[in-house]
C-alpha cells in the first residue's frame, strides 16, 4: 500500500514536468475585407530538459491552422507545409514572417486591428497551451 502514494508522488512530478512549453509575442496579420487567410507569428520557449514538438493548432476562430515554412531559392519566396515544429530542450523557436508560422484558413469576417484570436497549441505530449494573440494591421502599432 505504501507504493501507491509514491506512484502518486512520482506521476505528479512527471505531469508537472510535462509544462515545459511557454509562448510569447503573439500576434496575427491582419487581412484586407473580404479575405480570411492569415498568418500567425509568436515565440515558442522550451524551458525542459527535453525537445519538444508543436504537432498540432486549432482555434475556434478559423476552419483550419496549418505550420508553413517560407525559404527563399534562387530569389523566389517558396512556402511549404510543415508536419510539425520541433523546440530543442532550453532553447527558443520563433515562429516569424520570412521563416516558420501557421496559416490561419477560414478566419471569421472582419477581424480588426486590436482584436484576440485565440489558438490551443497541442505538443507531442499531448500537453496544450492556450494562446491569445492579438490582430496587428501593418503599419499600425500594437495595441492600437
Amino acid at each position: 500500500m505504501r507504493l501507491l502514494p509514491a506512484l502518486l508522488l512520482l506521476l505528479s512530478a512527471l505531469s508537472h514536468s510535462a509544462d515545459s512549453i511557454s509562448v510569447t509575442s503573439a500576434w496575427l496579420r491582419g487581412v484586407p475585407p473580404g479575405q480570411s487567410t492569415s498568418a500567425a507569428y509568436m515565440t515558442l520557449t522550451n524551458s525542459s530538459a527535453e525537445t519538444r514538438r508543436l504537432v498540432a493548432i486549432s482555434s475556434p476562430q478559423a476552419r483550419a491552422i496549418e505550420i508553413h515554412e517560407s525559404t527563399q531559392v534562387d530569389g523566389m519566396w517558396r512556402m511549404r507545409r510543415l508536419a510539425d515544429v520541433i523546440v530543442p530542450a532550453g532553447a527558443d523557436f520563433h515562429l516569424q514572417p520570412g521563416g516558420a508560422h501557421l496559416m490561419v484558413f477560414g478566419l471569421a469576417p472582419a477581424l480588426r486591428h486590436g482584436d484576440v484570436v485565440s489558438f490551443t497549441l497541442q505538443l507531442d505530449n499531448n500537453e496544450k497551451i492556450l494562446v491569445s494573440a492579438e490582430v496587428r494591421v501593418p503599419g499600425q502599432p500594437a495595441g492600437h
